[in-house]
């Protein structure tokens, strides 16, 4: 069960209020996972993945740190990335989280912004295992995965440009490894690394080459595809038995 869920406000290096919600399990065990939310950078909230981290904490008691970040048009690139890394430079102050004991994991756009703030940060923290989940890894949407599945999947390659097009303003952003971590000329800065993907998501390629240069860099990576899932399928807990197997794959590999 979840003993306790609090929700607090930290500032980031502009001096603007962060949401950021905290589950803590009956029983914890001293690791703490930051996590962040999908959207595309444009939307959603901590409230759209409240069940999620519930079950994560619920499952794997760890004590979960939900970090909510500015949304563009309004904020840019790369005020959402900035926004988790100030946030979790806060937390590890905290006496409560052991720096020994650290997990990383992203939804979708959470999940490239999980592997900038793990650049970011990499002299400054280390963390056990980063947890990715069918990020968008490019700009650069001309893959065959999303001529296949970018029409009546979910998400469509249309919106997963206007998306981009809100986020990356201008094509330097673009090209930024930051924003487009596939441009990294070397991966080995990522702890071990579980990336998932559905078999009809538009953004299936991405994953595919990130898992293979990752694993040429010697990054330990687990990449998991899910036959017949969509895009944002760890939202459709009932949707088949094959959202729970991943549900327990996330366990397995946190719990490791």
């Amino acid at each position: 069960m979840v003993a306790k869920v609090l929700d607090d406000v930290i500032l980031n290096r502009h001096g603007q209020p962060i949401r950021v919600r905290k589950y803590v399990p009956e029983n914890p065990n001293g690791k703490v996972m930051f996590y962040l939310h999908g959207g595309g950078w444009v939307g959603r909230n901590i409230e759209t993945y409240d069940n999620f981290c519930r079950r994560v904490c619920r499952n794997t008691h760890f004590t979960i740190y939900s970090i909510e970040y500015r949304k563009s048009p309004e904020t840019p690139f790369p005020g959402a990335i900035e926004d988790g890394q100030d946030v979790i430079r806060h937390l590890i102050r905290d006496p409560e989280v052991d720096p020994a004991n650290l997990y990383l994991c992203g939804d979708s756009a959470g999940g490239n912004m999980a592997i900038g703030i793990c650049y970011l940060l990499r002299n400054e923290l280390t963390f056990k295992k980063i947890l990715i989940f069918y990020p968008p890894l490019s700009a650069d949407l001309d893959y065959p995965s999303f001529d296949t599945y970018g029409r009546g999947y979910i998400i469509e390659k249309e919106i997963i440009a206007w998306m981009r097009d809100q986020y990356l303003p201008s094509p330097e952003d673009a090209r930024h490894f930051l924003a487009s971590p596939l441009y990294h000329t070397d991966f080995s800065f990522l702890p071990p690394t579980l990336l998932t993907t559905g078999g009809n998501d538009p953004l299936q390629d991405h994953a595919r080459e990130f898992a293979n240069k990752a694993k040429d860099s010697g990054v330990n990576v687990s990449f998991l595809e899910y036959p017949g899932l969509p895009h944002g399928f760890y939202l459709l807990h009932n949707l088949s038995h094959k959202v729970k197997t991943a549900y327990r794959d996330v366990y397995r590999f946190s719990q490791v």
